[in-house]
């Protein structure tokens, strides 16, 4: 069993976003690649708070990995899988 700490991911918080020539903006472009907003139709505030996002922060606080994140290759997933 993994202990709550162990799951945890820092980007949603502070990490890695894209935008793309036509505006949208991807939460973690390396791996999951989760079209979070366009800057072109929301806030950065609105983008920041959108509700994909949240919950994702909300599953990585309560130690679990967010549905969007389960079948990507990043080291916090395969990390998570070689603890279970």
């Amino acid at each position: 069993m993994t202990d709550v700490g162990d799951i945890f991911c820092e980007e949603p918080w502070n990490g890695l976003y894209s935008v793309g020539v036509n505006g949208d903006v991807v939460f973690c472009p390396c791996y999951a690649k989760l079209k979070i907003g366009n800057i072109r139709e929301a806030s950065t505030s609105e983008i920041w708070n959108a509700p994909i996002l949240v919950d994702i922060r909300k599953s990585f606080v309560a130690g679990r990995i967010p549905p969007s994140c389960k079948d990507q290759l990043c080291p916090v997933v395969i990390k998570s899988k070689s603890n279970s």
